[in-house]
């Protein structure tokens, strides 16, 4: 399992649902759960419409080419979004696109976070 699932699934509130944005659009990858096998699988899904809006609203700054964090969650209730970006300490830091989505999610009242992962096996 990719760790930006694994985080996704440990990251979720109650009543908030989630995904990990592995392009820039509003169709991402999801996780669920297989009803019979109880394992995780990944699906295509879309995303709630405020939600688009949100990333829409990103998409449309010139200053974002790149950057997008990897997880977008979600209150349908509260209609609020959060970003979460996944990074492993040992070799993985912020780009400069990545900083830049910071301080426009922040501008924009969207919080953001940085989760450090490490596999201990």
């Amino acid at each position: 399992m990719p760790a930006e699932l694994a985080v996704l699934y440990l990251s979720l509130c109650e009543a908030e649902k989630g995904v990990w944005m592995n392009s820039r659009s509003t169709r991402v990858t999801d996780l669920i759960r297989d009803k019979q096998t109880g394992k995780f699988k990944t699906v295509r899904a879309q995303l709630p419409g405020f939600v688009s809006k949100v990333l829409e609203s990103f998409y449309a700054r010139p200053e974002i080419k790149r950057g997008v964090f990897d997880l977008v969650i979600w209150n349908e209730e509260r209609q609020t979004a959060r970003f979460v970006e996944v990074k492993c300490p040992h070799w993985d830091r912020l780009t400069p696109e990545q900083a830049v989505f910071v301080d426009i999610a922040e501008e924009m009242g969207t919080e953001t976070s940085v989760v450090e992962w490490e596999f201990d096996i």
